[in-house]
């Protein structure tokens, strides 16, 4: 698998995985929301999953740029974009 491949998959799978646990949290909030005793309790527990999803989100936006950016480049810029890539996502060796 070259390095291109390489960085493509690892980003694919992070993506799938972030999307997951946006489709996991949305099902909790609304189900949180539902056993909600009051409008106030129901507005702090939008907030709160709101928040976390927007992070996930926009670490699945960053990851998508990120997988444009490799797709685009050219072999003498991988080495680089890899150290990026691998510096930015959850659990990779540096």
């Amino acid at each position: 698998m070259s390095l291109k491949e390489s960085l493509q998959k690892k980003l694919e799978t992070q993506t799938e995985y972030w999307s997951k646990q946006i489709e996991k949290l949305q099902a909790d909030a609304e189900e949180k929301k539902a056993k909600a005793e009051d409008e106030q309790a129901e507005a702090e527990i939008q907030k709160d999953f709101s928040q976390r999803i927007q992070e996930l989100e926009d670490n699945v936006n960053e990851a998508r740029k990120k997988m444009s950016e490799v797709r685009d480049s050219g072999e003498e810029h991988l080495k680089d974009l890899k150290e990026r890539i691998e510096g930015w996502l959850p659990g990779s060796k540096k």
